[in-house]
C-alpha cells in the first residue's frame, strides 16, 4: 500500500474519530455548586449537552481562562436555569479546559444531577514537528 494512501487513511480516521462522550452524575448540596472539567476541547468542536437535574439547577459553560479571570462584560459560551431536563449545543472558539458549572446556590435542598456530554469535531491536532504524517 503507497505511503500516501496510508497517510490520507489515518488523517481520515482521525478526523472521523474525533467524538468525545462522558456521562456522569453529581450531588450538588444545598447553597452550593459544583464544576465539571472538561479537558482540552479542541477549537471548532461541537458541543451537545443534556442535563437531568431533580431540581431548580443553574448551568453554565465557561472557559478556564474566564473562570481564572473574569472579564467585566464576558460572556459565558451557555448560560441557563433548569428544573428538570434542559438541552443545549455550544461551537467551542478555542482549544483549552473548560467547565460545566451545576449552580444550586439558591436551594434549600441538595440535587441530583446527571450530565451527558458529547463532542465533535474540531481541528484535528497537528504533527509533532519533524515527523511524517504517518508517524504523527
Amino acid at each position: 500500500m503507497p505511503r500516501a494512501f496510508l497517510a490520507a487513511l489515518l488523517l481520515c480516521a482521525a478526523t472521523v474519530a474525533s467524538a468525545t462522550d462522558a456521562a456522569i452524575a453529581v450531588d450538588v448540596p444545598a447553597g452550593r455548586s459544583k464544576s465539571v472539567r472538561l479537558r482540552n476541547v479542541p477549537a471548532g468542536a461541537a458541543m451537545a449537552v443534556v442535563i437531568q437535574s431533580t431540581g431548580k439547577v443553574l448551568v453554565a459553560l465557561v472557559s478556564e481562562k474566564q473562570l481564572k479571570s473574569p472579564n467585566p462584560g464576558a460572556t459565558a459560551l451557555f448560560r441557563g436555569v433548569t428544573e428538570r431536563r434542559l438541552a443545549f449545543k455550544v461551537t467551542i472558539p478555542e482549544r483549552g479546559d473548560y467547565f460545566l458549572v451545576l449552580s444550586n446556590r439558591g436551594g434549600a435542598e441538595p440535587l441530583e444531577v446527571q450530565a451527558e456530554i458529547r463532542a465533535v469535531g474540531g481541528a484535528p491536532k497537528p504533527p509533532a514537528p519533524g515527523k511524517r504524517l504517518e508517524e504523527a
